[in-house]
């Protein structure tokens, strides 16, 4: 369960309808109930953002209290164990495999089979299939929900189906229980004026005028060289109203809007997203951070502690000389140097056992620090072993390992790691089916 958050059944019930026939030109209707999806998953959304703040090394000393406050700055543990997840969720593009449901040797439906195959393949290697795989899986791992929408463009008597990634902050849909009762789902995009003009002059007037222009946030922090003002423009579709609708906040009247121009089984023009863990009964995800956030700000407290311990680490002593004791050893203590003797009266040193030089004790300071580091240890592997982090270390092989031996690693490593696995197969497949559709 998300910090502060519940979800209340109410909420999740379906809609049946916009219920635009009454005003069907004003986008108050349709800009409500983004707004009310935006605040379903409002507290997702805080914690999807304090890990992307996390793992960028971004913003990491903006909040109030010392959990909040953990940056992974002394050890990297958390971008460590998800770089390790990386690779084992997804390693290589999918390759579309388009066949007859049932082998009757049909030389229509064979044909018809490859030539989708073909053409999927060929789709895939045009849309970047594998840069649009890596952030599905990136975010399906962080926040444990990845988006893809598929566009079709018609121009010129060329024909394509755009395959993209979607970022959490552009994809909104319906609060619901499952995705089978998901009424509408609405995907973000970003226009300049002109292209503004161009898409919605027809269709609205000069309505188009009133979307703000602005920079993008994450254009800002990241640096990008796109510096260009843009408007948000939502594209809704309404699978009961059987219509599109184009909105935008700020914009009183609805700048499109249409039966779609697309005939899909599933209605949608996005296959069901990428899930891992969800709010019981909702479509609300879980980020798996939630569960080790704790873990985390103990390793990351421990691992400033051994640091602290280890400057603290030196040779200093007192030698038979002139000089205060209690200033000596106030000197002694405060000092930075990795050697530093300091002289004090002799007879200061008659319980020193005849050593010239009366050391600094570290042996207590040399066992706090195998304490911690065997604390630590600890922490981290019951991390591990929680995380899926251990199996996957465990199904790592060797090449002068036999083949079977390989094989029961590799099938172990995987248990943890399957759900996720399989998730992005199944969005590759309905990517798939929407495309040749």
């Amino acid at each position: 369960m998300l910090r502060g958050h519940s979800v209340d059944e109410e909420e999740i019930q379906p809609s049946d309808s916009l219920e635009l026939k009454d005003e069907p030109k004003s986008s108050s209707v349709v800009l409500s109930v983004l707004k009310e999806a935006e605040r379903t998953f409002e507290n997702w959304q805080t914690v999807c953002k304090r890990i992307d703040d996390i793992y960028s090394k971004r913003g990491i000393y903006d909040y109030s209290s010392y959990e909040d406050r953990w940056s992974d700055g002394e050890l990297d543990l958390f971008w460590a164990s998800y770089e390790i997840l990386k690779p084992a969720v997804y390693a290589r593009p999918p390759k579309p495999v388009v066949s007859t449901q049932f082998k009757d040797r049909d030389p229509v439906k064979s044909k018809t089979a490859e030539l989708l195959e073909r053409v999927s393949i060929s789709n895939f290697d045009r849309s970047n299939i594998d840069d649009v795989m890596c952030e599905v899986r990136d975010d399906l791992i962080f926040t444990n929900r990845g988006v893809m929408w598929l566009t079709y463009e018609s121009e010129d008597g060329k024909q394509c189906v755009h395959i993209e990634h979607l970022d959490r902050c552009d994809f909104r849909h319906e609060p619901a229980r499952k995705w089978s009762e998901v009424g509408w789902v609405a995907r973000r995009a970003w226009m300049s004026r002109k292209e503004l003009r161009k898409r919605f002059l027809k269709t609205s007037g000069d309505a188009y005028k009133d979307v703000k222009l602005s920079t993008r946030r994450e254009d800002e922090e990241n640096g990008g060289a796109d510096k260009s003002r843009k408007g948000s423009v939502w594209e809704v579709w309404h699978r009961s109203d059987n219509k599109v609708y184009w909105v935008s906040e700020g914009v009183d009247v609805i700048l499109d809007e249409g039966k779609p121009h697309l005939t899909l089984k599933g209605f949608f023009p996005c296959p069901r997203p990428a899930y891992g863990t969800l709010v019981r009964r909702s479509l609300v995800p879980v980020p798996d951070y939630e569960r080790y956030a704790i873990h985390f700000t103990k390793i990351d407290q421990l691992t400033a502690r051994i640091y602290l311990l280890l400057n603290k680490v030196q040779m200093k002593g007192l030698i038979p000389a002139g000089g205060d004791i209690g200033d000596a050893i106030n000197e002694l203590i405060r000092s930075t140097d990795d050697e530093l003797l300091i002289g004090v009266p002799a007879a200061a040193l008659t319980g020193s056992g005849g050593n010239f030089v009366s050391w600094l004790p570290i042996s207590e300071l040399a066992t706090a620090i195998q304490g911690l580091i065997a604390a630590r240890s600890q922490l981290i592997d019951d991390y591990y072993q929680l995380s899926g982090i251990s199996d996957i270390m465990r199904g790592a092989t060797e090449a002068e390992e036999t083949l079977g031996a390989q094989q029961l690693k590799s099938q172990y490593g995987s248990v943890r790691v399957r759900q996720k696995v399989d998730e992005l197969q199944r969005i590759a497949a309905d990517a798939v089916r929407i495309a040749a559709e």
